[in-house]
């Protein structure tokens, strides 16, 4: 299975290549002329090549995701370091069973990638059931045994979309949608 990250790149090189082709007539190869041709003006497209940590982090949180999206309790727990595995276990194991649950991994970006720890801003939305939540959060990330897992998330705000209407005491709503900033 080709890593989601691999996927992703590949895809925004495809896309930034074809955005890159001059659209000027092609000029034959023999025909000489005194100005350059578009192709020689234009700025090459430059794809800024990730690291390996950086690439390895991503992963992690790609397979978190598809380890939600299956609801696969161990693949899940095994993106987690260890001292905070039992915790998510069980909160982890209430909402699969509780809950239809899907996770999108919308934006990431690696604010720092050491060689035993990195943070990463990263945006996602979970589905559980019915509710949905779009999700900004720093994940701290840290090696363990040679493999990069979650240490921990802190929550910087979220969206929350319901077909039940929130309480107005607690959110800002606007409709069914609720807007929450961390504290």
């Amino acid at each position: 299975m080709v890593p989601a990250s691999v996927r992703g790149s590949t895809i925004l090189s495809a896309c930034l290549l074809l955005a890159g082709l001059p659209t000027a007539p092609a000029v034959a190869d023999n025909e000489l002329s005194a100005e350059p041709s578009l192709a020689t003006v234009r700025p090459r497209v430059r794809v800024a090549a990730t690291n390996g940590e950086e690439t390895a982090i991503r992963d992690c949180l790609a397979n978190a995701v598809e380890a939600a999206n299956s609801e696969n309790l161990d693949g899940f727990c095994e993106c987690f370091t260890g001292p905070s595995r039992p915790k998510i276990r069980k909160q982890a194991a209430i909402r699969f069973v509780r809950h239809d649950v899907a996770m999108e991994l919308l934006d990431s970006q690696v604010i720092k990638a050491g060689k035993t720890t990195g943070e990463v801003a990263v945006k996602y939305r979970l589905v559980l059931s019915e509710d949905r939540f779009d999700v900004v959060s720093l994940v701290a990330v840290k090696q363990e045994n040679g493999y990069w897992r979650i240490n921990s998330e802190k929550i910087q705000s979220y969206e929350h979309q319901s077909p039940s209407m929130c309480s107005p005491s607690r959110y800002a709503c606007l409709g069914a949608t609720c807007r929450v900033a961390a504290r």
